[in-house]
């Protein structure tokens, strides 16, 4: 898996980009790009000597349901059930966020509980979220101003959560509907493509490359499989 995330970060850095947080994405006039991770995994800890090396700033949203040392072994396992994952289930501990943190990494709120927020009722959906951003503010002692729903399509979030999103001070909002990296920039609406380390990197590339503008906003899905 490394060694293919170090062949995408250099085939951009050769190229010209440099990688940086969600703010100087939406202000940069250069060469950007916005690298982000989903979730909570303990192998975002892991990655931070690579990080360093490669001199990449990454935002890492993060869920808060279950930290290791804070929750117990069923949540935890409930927890990755929901991410259908079913690898090494170990997530992060509170000493690894905040050695993440401290390397200059964003942190970022990705819900409380990993769940589709636009089928909850809406008093839950809002408190999942404001549960999470405190819970990072409380455990980092930063601010907490940016934002991933879960699942990251249009269909799993609505413009009533984005507004209360923006009204508890996240700056900006992530989905990750591929496809859509010819849109206009916008703070409640970054544009994020999966990148796929088990493809190889042309294809990932070509996945870049399409304008699924018109098919997302007729469907409400990726042009992108």
């Amino acid at each position: 898996m490394w060694p293919a995330f170090r062949q995408m970060v250099e085939h951009f850095q050769d190229a010209g980009y440099r990688f940086v947080g969600p703010d100087a994405f939406l202000e940069a006039e250069d060469r950007v790009v916005f690298l982000s991770f989903d979730d909570n995994y303990r192998c975002f800890w892991t990655a931070l000597p690579l990080l360093e090396e490669l001199g990449v700033v990454a935002t890492f949203y993060v869920n808060t349901c279950a930290f290791r040392g804070r929750a117990c072994q069923a949540e935890i396992d409930a927890y990755f059930d929901r991410l259908h994952f079913f690898g090494e289930r170990v997530p992060l501990s509170i000493a690894e966020l905040h050695e993440i943190a401290a390397a200059g990494h964003v942190v970022g709120a990705h819900g409380h509980s990993h769940r589709i927020l636009a089928v909850l009722p809406a008093t839950e959906a809002r408190a999942d979220i404001k549960r999470s951003k405190r819970l990072l503010q409380d455990l980092t002692g930063q601010e907490v101003a940016h934002f991933s729903y879960p699942y990251g399509m249009r269909r799993h979030f609505n413009e009533d959560l984005r507004a209360f999103c923006r009204s508890i001070g996240f700056r900006t909002i992530a989905n990750a509907i591929p496809g859509m990296q010819f849109a206009t920039r916008s703070a409640d609406r970054i544009q994020r493509s999966v990148w796929r380390l088990n493809a190889p990197i042309d294809v990932n590339l070509d996945n870049l490359r399409v304008d699924g503008r018109l098919f997302q906003g007729l469907t409400g899905r990726s042009a992108v499989g």
